[in-house]
């Protein structure tokens, strides 16, 4: 079979439907799970280890621990 015309025609068939739990297009239909956040795999939401991309929860933390070990600096008279 090649992979050109002849094998684009099967691509007619719905795979990924939305996520009940995630919203996203990562449903499996015939698996029945999320390919996103585990959805009828598992209770609790997937989560990557090698981390490429990071959450929101991260990002917080990091800015209040930027901003607690920073000096306060007061104005010194001129």
């Amino acid at each position: 079979m090649s992979k050109g015309t002849p094998s684009f025609g099967k691509h007619n068939r719905i795979t990924h439907i939305r996520c009940r739990r995630c919203g996203r297009h990562a449903y499996h239909i015939r698996t029945s799970k999320c390919s996103s956040c585990g959805f009828g795999k598992s209770t609790k939401i997937r989560n990557e280890s090698w981390r490429w991309k990071k959450s929101n929860t991260a990002k917080r933390s990091r800015k209040t621990m930027k901003i607690s070990h920073m000096k306060i600096k007061t104005k010194s008279g001129k």
